[in-house]
């Protein structure tokens, strides 16, 4: 490759990901959107669902009565989503967090590393991150097997701890 071209892609990507950053964050809050329903909706994203169901309704009508009174600038929509980023961060837990990351490495492991590594061994695709690649025959698919039949029963646990059973009434 031209050193030229080596470059230009880094300058591209260089640029591209603050520009892109900015657009989405100026998207979430509110600019872009035609109307001022469009726009409060896209500042209630910032707070979490519990949140929204309990205060959403009056603090639409406040963020509705703010853009009517000619209040609605850069500051005042940092504030709500300052405020938004607040409230998520109070309704965080561990469990919740180790629910994701068990999900996230199980799907990880399901698709590229139990099902789609046998597909490109098949294909002769040269050895690369996926584990199964590194085997021949049926070693390959024992792991691509093992790797489906572990990242199944991560996800079943991030399941269960993301949202747990609800304990069963007692029979009376």
């Amino acid at each position: 490759m031209k050193r030229g071209l080596i470059v230009a892609e880094l300058v591209a990507w260089i640029v591209f990901f603050p520009v892109a950053i900015a657009l989405m964050i100026g998207r979430q809050l509110g600019y872009g959107w035609k109307s001022k329903d469009d726009r409060v909706e896209a500042l209630l994203q910032w707070y979490p669902a519990p949140w929204r169901a309990r205060h959403g309704e009056r603090f639409s009508e406040l963020l509705h009565d703010t853009m009517a009174d000619g209040r609605d600038d850069l500051r005042s929509r940092l504030d709500v989503a300052r405020e938004g980023v607040i409230e998520r961060r109070r309704e965080w837990s561990w469990q919740r967090s180790w629910a994701w990351l068990l999900l996230s490495v199980g799907w990880i492991m399901v698709l590229p590393q139990g099902i789609i590594a046998p597909i490109l061994g098949l294909l002769g695709v040269p050895n690369t991150w996926f584990a199964a690649l590194y085997f021949e025959g049926a070693e390959r698919w024992l792991i691509a097997g093992a790797m489906v039949a572990v990242g199944l029963l991560l996800i079943d646990r991030g399941l269960r701890a993301y949202a747990p059973a609800a304990p069963e009434p007692a029979a009376g």
